[in-house]
């Protein structure tokens, strides 16, 4: 059977009429032709004569991100344990999490509800609202950090800062504002200064309003990602929203040795169980392996009336891309900034678990543990990743092993 191709150069839609303009998706990426008669294609060759060519899919962002400041006690305070029986955990927004939450799961469709999620993208912005209309103006992005990723997304649920009832509560951006064809998703916007489609009017008039977004994900893009075109079918993951973190149970006083069941969902949506196991002597921290996004229960496996137990969370991020290898500042495997410093040892580098997954095993993905300095909701950090060849084309080559899950 011949095999079809098309001549370059090739120009992508620029009609702004087309509501539904997006990224091109190529199913394992794409590469660099080799022109040379033998290995380069010939009009009518059958499927199986070589047409060859060297990956170009190289330095893909995939976190360029401010990780919150770690804590002890974000996911759960302390307080003593009852067999059986999952922790309290966290029930109000703050810093480096948001509750509430609901996503489907990526691997059955099905909704879960009551997340924490963990490092939620937050941003802050000067804008302008006008009463009856659902079109916002950005007119200005304040600083990032403390509390703040600085960048605008379809999604965001918002809230004027200035006064709470200029919008209606749980409103969200639902794209980028009316400049294309009939409210369609292609105008100023974009992410910071601009117009944007809000899922409801505004309730009254405002200038310069600060107004703050949170990103816990919605029905059409629920993990991660920014829609593109007027229904969203295109879409990208947002490396503002892939800090995933590993757990860690902390003892201020004696404690027991016990396990503690952590169910939650990784960056995808993919759902993953760990079981962290406390040595049983006193003020003690014990630190799992796997990167979650979202913590659905945290449950101890014995009654402890005397020892007090939190959970929170480390400085240890996963990858979102599979990563098998270190290497410094360079297109090969995975890259990292850090503080706007390339990171040049591999201190506190993990490489992604390549054995079938178990609630014991580390990261199908990999993580890398900050170093030089702790996180503070102000430092950034940018980690770059090349696929290596043979993990092309496959979902356990570019994304790992199936994560384990007991729920």
């Amino acid at each position: 059977m011949p095999i079809t191709a098309f001549s370059d150069p090739v120009v992508g839609n620029f009609d702004p009429a087309d509501s539904e303009s997006g990224p091109c998706l190529y199913y394992s990426g794409y590469a660099l032709g080799d022109p040379r008669p033998f290995y380069s294609y010939h009009p009518g060759q059958n499927f199986g004569s070589p047409t060859t060519g060297w990956n170009a899919n190289t330095r893909i962002t995939t976190i360029n991100a401010i990780p919150m400041t770690l804590s002890s006690t974000i996911i759960a305070a302390a307080a003593h344990t009852v067999g059986g029986t999952a922790m309290t955990l966290a029930s109000a927004n703050a810093d480096g999490i948001a509750v509430g939450v609901s996503i489907q799961r990526a691997d059955t469709g099905a909704t879960v509800k009551n997340l924490l999620k963990l490092d939620p993208l937050v941003a802050s912005v000067v804008a302008n609202l006008t009463l009856g209309s659902n079109i916002m103006t950005v007119t200005s992005v304040n600083a990032a950090g403390g509390h703040c990723y600085n960048q605008l997304c379809a999604g965001m649920v918002l809230t004027d800062a200035t006064t709470a009832g200029n919008l209606p509560t749980g409103v969200t951006i639902t794209g980028w504002a009316a400049a294309g064809p009939a409210g369609g998703n292609s105008g100023t916007g974009g992410g910071l200064v601009g117009t944007y489609i809000l899922s409801a009017n505004a309730l009254a008039t405002a200038t310069g309003d600060t107004i703050t977004g949170l990103y816990t994900g919605t029905a059409t893009n629920a993990v991660s990602t920014v829609p593109f075109g007027g229904a969203g079918t295109i879409q990208c993951y947002n490396p503002g929203d892939m800090i995933s973190r590993a757990v860690k149970i902390v003892s201020t006083t004696s404690q027991v040795v016990q396990t503690f069941t952590v169910n939650g969902l990784d960056v995808y949506g993919f759902p993953m169980t760990e079981l962290i196991t406390t040595v049983g002597t006193s003020a003690t921290t014990t630190n799992g392996k796997k990167a979650f996004k979202y913590i659905l229960s945290v449950t101890p496996s014995v009654t402890d009336a005397t020892g007090n137990y939190s959970v929170g969370t480390q400085d240890v991020v996963g990858f979102p891309m599979r990563s098998d290898a270190w290497q410094q500042a360079a297109e090969y495997d995975v890259s990292i900034m850090w503080n706007n410093t390339a990171v040049a040892v591999s201190t506190n580098y993990v490489a992604a678990v390549l054995t079938t997954a178990t609630n014991a095993t580390g990261d199908v993905r990999g993580t890398y543990g900050l170093t030089t300095a702790a996180s503070n909701g102000t430092l950034r950090l940018i980690t770059t990743q090349t696929p290596l060849v043979p993990n092309l084309g496959s979902a356990v080559g570019l994304f790992g092993q199936t994560q384990f899950a007991s729920f």
